[in-house]
């Protein structure tokens, strides 16, 4: 008699013979997925090895998807789910993942794009569950470009592709998705609601990432987004983005509000109880008191380091010495450096030096250091604004602005 899998086999054949059978592939596979499932997992192998990339795609994809459920086990106390697999199963299972999102036909594969998308989100979650998050990165990277229709087109992948960089500390293979502007959300192929957790997660994960490389301005942008999504409950993603928002906006003084104008009214109206601690630290620092914002941090340093940001409040100390140094350029011409560490409130001359020093390097102030007389000179901006260079950087700046009102 033959197996589950068998039958499974000569059926997608079958159907597949017939032009345009995507569809009742989809409903064949929704009938006979949980025998799949409960198939041994040789079964499931020699399956694969009947089925071809360009014409069972979809087949393909369902048993790859019941693999992958296969290794999933849930705590019956919490209700979590995490993964059991040997080392040589994942290393056959990964292969035959990467070989289906680089060859597979993506034309019969968007018929159950719902499926493809669990399917990639368990392989991610197994690869961070086992800290391997770095396996996955090219998979996911490949899996996202192959069944995006267009560039601009966000898919629930691209969260996952974002998480496990972050899980890696692997971020190159990021930006060339982060760095394009979204026009457009995959649609489900059912008819299931969007996925709006992994809109809000992308959003959040792609800030995350643009902090760690300093990019603050890009990431407040990321993190805005998340906030002002609508929403009729308040989501815990869109509370952590919101506290990340602040803290990328005060170390970069940008001076944006307390809450952006398009944040939604649900996670308004809990801000204060949500994120309580971080709009006091955006209060001190607009105090520009330095004493103020060093006691608020130390205050709600447990909140902080429980929400793994005090790295980012850290910084936001160093960036109001910044902002600072920054008005005694427009006070005085020149300053003794024991002076400028005086009235910024650094600890020593040498530390305020450094941060004269850097502040010049990154062409933040325009200074002249005279170490002899232990003096700073402040100097105007030198640039006139009329060499080809700068014309340039201001004709890029245009269509960079122009693009993003697009």
């Amino acid at each position: 008699m033959a197996s589950a899998t068998e039958k499974f086999v000569i059926s997608i054949c079958e159907i597949s013979v017939a032009p345009e059978s995507q569809n009742a592939v989809c409903t064949l596979i929704a009938r006979l997925y949980d025998s799949l499932v409960k198939s041994p997992t040789a079964h499931l192998d020699a399956a694969l090895g009947a089925l071809t990339h360009e014409e069972h795609s979809l087949g393909i994809l369902a048993i790859l998807s019941a693999k992958l459920h296969q290794l999933e086990v849930v705590d019956a106390g919490s209700g979590k789910r995490y993964y059991s697999v040997e080392v040589a199963a994942l290393d056959k299972l990964l292969a035959q993942l990467d070989s289906f999102v680089r060859a597979g036909n993506m034309e019969h594969v968007r018929y159950a794009v719902d499926t493809y998308t669990e399917m990639i989100h368990r392989m991610a979650e197994l690869l961070i569950h086992r800290k391997e998050a770095i396996r996955g990165i090219s998979i996911v990277a490949k899996a996202v470009e192959r069944i995006r229709t267009s560039e601009t087109l966000l898919t629930p992948t691209h969260a996952d592709l974002c998480h496990l960089c972050l899980s890696a500390k692997s971020f190159q293979a990021a930006f060339p998705f982060l760095d394009i502007d979204i026009t457009d959300l995959q649609k489900p192929s059912s008819q299931a609601a969007y996925d709006s957790k992994a809109f809000l997660l992308y959003y959040y994960y792609g800030g995350m990432i643009y902090a760690v490389f300093k990019k603050f301005k890009r990431a407040s942008y990321f993190f805005e987004i998340a906030i002002s999504t609508p929403a009729s409950v308040i989501s815990a993603i869109m509370v952590q983005a919101y506290k990340k928002y602040i803290l990328v906006n005060l170390i970069s003084n940008s001076g944006e509000p307390l809450v952006p104008k398009f944040t939604a009214p649900v996670l308004s109206r809990g801000l204060k109880t949500h994120a309580g601690a971080y709009q006091d630290l955006y209060h001190s620092y607009n105090s520009s008191v330095q004493s103020t914002l060093q006691a608020t941090a130390d205050k709600h340093r447990p909140i902080f380091e429980r929400d793994d940001n005090y790295g980012l409040v850290k910084q936001c100390i160093k960036s109001l010495y910044i902002k600072n140094i920054k008005k005694l350029t427009k006070t005085f011409l020149t300053l003794s450096i024991t002076d400028v560490a005086n009235r910024v409130h650094l600890p020593t001359s040498a530390e305020a030096e450094k941060y004269l020093l850097k502040m010049i390097e990154n062409g933040e102030i325009y200074a002249k250091i005279n170490k002899k007389d232990d003096m700073v000179e402040f100097h105007d901006n030198p640039e006139k604004y009329n060499n080809p260079a700068m014309l340039a950087f201001i004709q890029q700046q245009v269509r960079s602005l122009l693009y993003s009102l697009h």
